[in-house]
This record gives structure tokens, C-alpha cells and sequence, in this order.
């Protein structure tokens, strides 16, 4: 494996092709034999070159790479970027230049301000380890007839996104999702790319999913599908309960409902500023109304969550795997409700805690520390290794575990789009350390390396 920068060559010499890699002489001996360069989804019938002009560097570290010159024609069917450092390594018969990596967000155009753009922006902050391309895209901006995207790319040399035709990447890190959930999956069929987080599993999958696990089983709150019948069983049974939308995450959409006295049920809409009452009658035509039954939701018991000054919390876990291609946890935070509020998402106006100072703040007795994160990480564990035997590609998990006031655990979701704002306000390290892992990953699986740091 070497590192590389890549230039232009646009004095096309007496018996020079189209498709001339130009190297230094050390190297000829070695790649003159190869037949083909691999750029991304790009395979270019090539012949290698060696000329003295180029420089000797000997490559093997970020900061001296050696240069190698393509012809003009070359370059531009590439569609290769000069700013960037890349690594290269050759096989039988072929040059593989790279990463080349892909950001798969949404549609919308706000995805693409630099403030939504801005953890992989701060994931660049890894660059020097692995090189490459890196590509920000959507759906609509692939061009199938032309086998490439338009979309923005990383400029190392600027350090900033900037937008040009580029070429498909090999490695999709799925950031975005839209109905068609399946999209980048269907490409795959005729595209030799890897993509991680291939779909987003929705709440009702989940759980009818992991219930069938032992070890996880005793973990999940009961849950059914939002109807009629088991909105008035859900009450009878356990006075208070949630309502999720099944596919909305960061609590978009949360609705609870407590039996307060006689046939009265209070109703915290998260739509609406305050709190009020309705008959169990007039509660169903409510929901009715809201359209709640055919907006897919779920229902479950609310569950009471340990708590600090009155406001409850829970527990984000981010797992991730390694280059190494093992899950690890790269991260435990704790998120307390702001005052008089019942969510604990940041974007809510959550505040980010450390694991211990949630513990020490929440319950008198004393408890250990170690030990719960120990087992918050059995659990998270135990969930990676099932996701894994679904035989989809996962790389990356936003756990949410809880522990209601008893110390018992509970399981409440999994997000494969996770956000890292708490991590950010709570311990720069380890949020860039979240940051980098999928970089890392995708490197290591598009076949390049990585430096350890």
C-alpha cells in the first residue's frame, strides 16, 4: 500500500496511449504488468509507464506521497480529484486507487447546508488516516446512463465541500433514507458497491424481531399496533402509556396518555404546548381525528424511568464496528428531560450526562457504576450480534436503553441514523472518536488501510 498524489499528464509523448499511468522508474518493475485501474466503480484498460521525471518519495506515510501522472483522457474518465491524497495497492492484474466513499443523505436540499453537513465534515478530521475521495450524495443525484453522480466532494487542499461530477464511490456509509427504503439496495444489483446501514428497520419490525431472542426479551416493553381495541386494553391494563410513530425518530410525533380519574384520560400531545383531558369516548375520536390509526403507530406502557430533580433520563449507546470489522462501543451518554417535560432527545432540549453522574444523581443508595455500564454494553452487544444474523449490513447503531426506577433495564430503540449532539456538548474525544469509526470501517472494507493514531 502506497500514498499517492495524482496529477495530470498533458504532454502525450510518440507511442504514448490514451490511457497511460505514468510512474516513477522504481515502481515500473513492479506495476508494469498491470492491466486495468480501479477508481471507485470505475475499471479503465490502462498501460503503465515509467518515466524518471517523477519524484522518488517512498510513499509510505500520508505526508510524503510518491506522484503519479495519468494521461489527460484518463483523468477525465476517472474523474479523479488532484486535491485529494490517495492509497494504492495492486493486485494481479490490476491498480486499485482510493477509497473512494460515499455519504448517502436525503432528498431534501436542507441536507446539504453546511450545518447539516456538519458531522461529516468533522469526520474529515480522519482524512489523514485513510485518504481518498469522499462523496456527499442523494438518490436523485445518481445519473445511471452516465455511471456517475453529481453531488459534493471533499476538498482536502480547501477543506470544504464542493460540487462537481463524480465518479460512483465503492463504499456507501447510508445516511439518509426516503420511501423508497430500499433504493440503494435494488442498485446493488448492478452495482458492485458496499452499503452499510441498508435499511432502516421501523419500531414494530424491531421488536417482533428481537422478542423471538431470549436474551433480549425480558428487556422489551410490550408493544402492539395502534387500534382501537388496544388503545382502551393498553389503559385498562397499565393507566398510562406512549404512542410512537413507528418510523419517526428524535420523538417526533410522541403522544401520552394517563388515566387520571373516573373516565378521564390527560393527554400530552407533543404537537401541543400543554397538557389536557378527555373522555375515554372522545379520546378515540381525537385520535381519529389526528389521523393517529393511519399514520402507523405503536402502542406501549410508559414506563417509569429513573429520575433526576423530577425529570426523567435515559442512556445513548453508539455502536460502531471497527476497521477490525468488530462491534465495539464507542459510546455511553445519558440524557436528562428538560423541566416538565417527558422526552430526553437533545434536539428536545435534553442536557447530556455522564453514565456515573446520571447514576449518583438519580438514586441515593449507592450503585455501581462500572457495573450497570458493563451490562449496558452486554446488552447493546447482544443486539448488534442479533442485527448481524438478519444477514443486512450494519456498521453503526444509536442504541436507546433506559433504567426505570427499580434499576431494571429496558430496551426502547435502535436507530441506524443516530445524531452525536450530547457526545459533542459532553466529550469532544470521544464524539470525533464516533465520527472517524464509520470512516475507518469503510476504508478497511473498500479494501484500503488505515493509520493507527
Amino acid at each position: 500500500m502506497k500514498w499517492i498524489k495524482v496529477q495530470r499528464n498533458n504532454e502525450n509523448k510518440e507511442g504514448d496511449s490514451n490511457s497511460s499511468l505514468y510512474i516513477s522508474k522504481d515502481l515500473e518493475k513492479q506495476l508494469k504488468t498491470k492491466k486495468k485501474l480501479v477508481f471507485g466503480q470505475r475499471e479503465i484498460p490502462i498501460t503503465v509507464r515509467g518515466t524518471s521525471s517523477l519524484s522518488e518519495n517512498s510513499g509510505n506515510d500520508f505526508q510524503s506521497p510518491l506522484s503519479i501522472q495519468l494521461s489527460s483522457q484518463l483523468f477525465d474518465e476517472l474523474l479523479i480529484k488532484e486535491s485529494s491524497v490517495y492509497q494504492m495497492y495492486d493486485t494481479e492484474s490490476a491498480i486499485h486507487i482510493g477509497p473512494v466513499i460515499g455519504f448517502l443523505l436525503g432528498e431534501q436540499h436542507y441536507y446539504y447546508h453546511h450545518r447539516r453537513l456538519q458531522e461529516i465534515t468533522d469526520a474529515m478530521g480522519a482524512y489523514e488516516r485513510v485518504g481518498g475521495l469522499f462523496i456527499a450524495f442523494s438518490h436523485c443525484s445518481i445519473s445511471w446512463k452516465e455511471n456517475c453522480l453529481y453531488g459534493l466532494y471533499y476538498n482536502y487542499q480547501a477543506q470544504k465541500w464542493q460540487y462537481d461530477k463524480l465518479p460512483l464511490p465503492s463504499v456507501v456509509y447510508r445516511r439518509g433514507f426516503n420511501e423508497r427504503n430500499n433504493f440503494i439496495n435494488e442498485a446493488c444489483n448492478d452495482v458492485n458497491w458496499k452499503v452499510f446501514n441498508e435499511v432502516k428497520v421501523d419500531k414494530w419490525q424491531l421488536y417482533h424481531h428481537l422478542k423471538k431472542h431470549h436474551a433480549l426479551k425480558p428487556y422489551l416493553p410490550e408493544t402492539a399496533l395502534l387500534t382501537v381495541d388496544n388503545i382502551l386494553m393498553f389503559l385498562e391494563k397499565y393507566s398510562k402509556v406512549i404512542l410512537k410513530p413507528n418510523k419517526l425518530s428524535r420523538g417526533r410525533g410522541i403522544t401520552v396518555l394517563k388515566v387520571v380519574e373516573g373516565d378521564e384520560i390527560e393527554v400530552h400531545d407533543h404537537r401541543k404546548f400543554t397538557a389536557f383531558n378527555l373522555s375515554r369516548l372522545r379520546l378515540v375520536e381525537y385520535l381519529k381525528e389526528g389521523n393517529f390509526f393511519e399514520r402507523d403507530y405503536i402502542i406501549q406502557p410508559f414506563l417509569e424511568l429513573a429520575r433526576i430533580n423530577g425529570s426523567p433520563w435515559d442512556i445513548r449507546v453508539v455502536m460502531q464496528k471497527s476497521p477490525l470489522k468488530k462491534w465495539v462501543c464507542n459510546g455511553i451518554e445519558c440524557r436528562l428531560a428538560g423541566t416538565g417535560k417527558l422526552l430526553t432527545n437533545i434536539c428536545r432540549g435534553g442536557t447530556a450526562l455522564h453514565l456515573d453522574e446520571a447514576l449518583k444523581q438519580a438514586f441515593s443508595a449507592e450503585v455501581d457504576a462500572a457495573k450497570i455500564g458493563e451490562e449496558i454494553k452486554e446488552i447493546a452487544m447482544e443486539f448488534c450480534g442479533i442485527m448481524d444474523k438478519t444477514g443486512m449490513h450494519f456498521a453503526e447503531f444509536g442504541l436507546d436503553i433506559a433504567l426505570d426506577q427499580k434499576l431494571r433495564y429496558w430496551f426502547i430503540e435502535a436507530n441506524v441514523r443516530p445524531t452525536f449532539k450530547g457526545f459533542k456538548k459532553l466529550d469532544k474525544q470521544i464524539y470525533h472518536k464516533i465520527c472517524y469509526e464509520p470512516i475507518l470501517y469503510s476504508a478497511s472494507i473498500a479494501g484500503f488501510g488505515w493509520e493507527v493514531y
